[in-house]
């Protein structure tokens, strides 16, 4: 018989491999991300509803913001700026602003006396010669006449210079123009938090041939007022409605709330008088009347 070698059985191989360090590649850390506001601030923003009267830019600052009434830089993000007029601390200022611009129109000092005006030298413009200046005036005779031919009236006759002394009076100040009074006014308050409910958006409608037609529409002051909804000459009887976009309100403010919108309606029999229509507002309740 030839030998033959005989072929390696396959499950005894083993192969012995090194042991090798592990090597792990350097990455570099990925520093934290910071926020990057990429809205600029826009000038025109100054005259929007929501941000007319302490809105300002920030010079060499272009995503920068401030606010006038609470003296604070924001980001000049609009929704950023819109959180902000919801917040107390601005509230509050907004409040003490307008009281204060309320003052001011009145002449009043921010303790509630009035301010005082300064003296008027119209009377002083206005007075009189001296007592020394008419001696003088006096004793300017024609020295040809001796007095011995004068009349004795004409000697107990003043002098024309010589007029009694009276105190000048300022004139009184023209009548004011007569301030019109706007004929529908709404005031709105939070009950829940007990504060005046300021830059919510109304609307005015009225009924005209069976459909709500749209009269004028704006945004409540810091005090929770607004008046300017018609004038008096095309205030007439009809049925009028008022629209209060309560939804942005208190998504503005995280709030849950069951009313995305307040629709109040009332009839207008008399034009000639003042209708005055309150919300006291809540998350899940109103309540209206007629005020006065």
């Amino acid at each position: 018989m030839d030998d033959k070698p005989s072929k390696p059985d396959p499950s005894t191989d083993i192969t012995i491999t090194p042991d090798l360090p592990t090597v792990t590649p350097d990455i570099p850390a990925t520093p934290p991300k910071t926020p990057r506001y990429k809205q600029c601030y826009r000038s025109e923003w100054e005259s929007m509803p929501d941000f007319k009267g302490w809105l300002r830019g920030v010079p060499n600052e272009p995503t920068r913001a401030y606010c006038t009434y609470c003296d604070k830089s924001l980001h000049a993000h609009r929704l950023s700026l819109l959180k902000h007029t919801c917040t107390l601390k601005h509230t509050k200022a907004a409040q003490s602003a307008f009281s204060m611009q309320k003052m001011a129109q009145k002449g009043q000092t921010p303790d509630g006396k009035v301010s005082p005006q300064k003296p008027s030298n119209h009377s002083n413009a206005n007075e009189m010669p001296h007592e020394d200046e008419d001696e003088e005036a006096v004793d300017d005779v024609d020295p040809l006449d001796d007095g011995a031919s004068g009349d004795s009236n004409a000697a107990a006759k003043p002098p024309p210079n010589k007029i009694a002394k009276m105190d000048v009076a300022a004139p009184p100040p023209p009548p004011l123009p007569p301030v019109p009074v706007s004929p529908l006014s709404t005031h709105v308050l939070d009950t829940a938090k007990g504060n005046p409910v300021g830059g919510l958006q109304v609307t005015l409608y009225k009924l005209i041939e069976g459909r709500w037609t749209l009269i004028h529409e704006g945004f409540t002051n810091p005090d929770g007022r607004y008046t300017e909804f018609i004038e008096r000459a095309s205030f007439v009887a009809g049925r009028y409605k008022l629209h209060f976009d309560v939804d942005r309100y208190f998504e503005l403010r995280r709030q849950e709330t069951l009313y995305p919108f307040i629709e109040i309606v009332f009839d207008v029999k008399s034009p000639q008088d003042h209708y005055h229509i309150p919300l006291l507002l809540s998350p899940f309740g109103y309540t209206t009347y007629r005020g006065s």
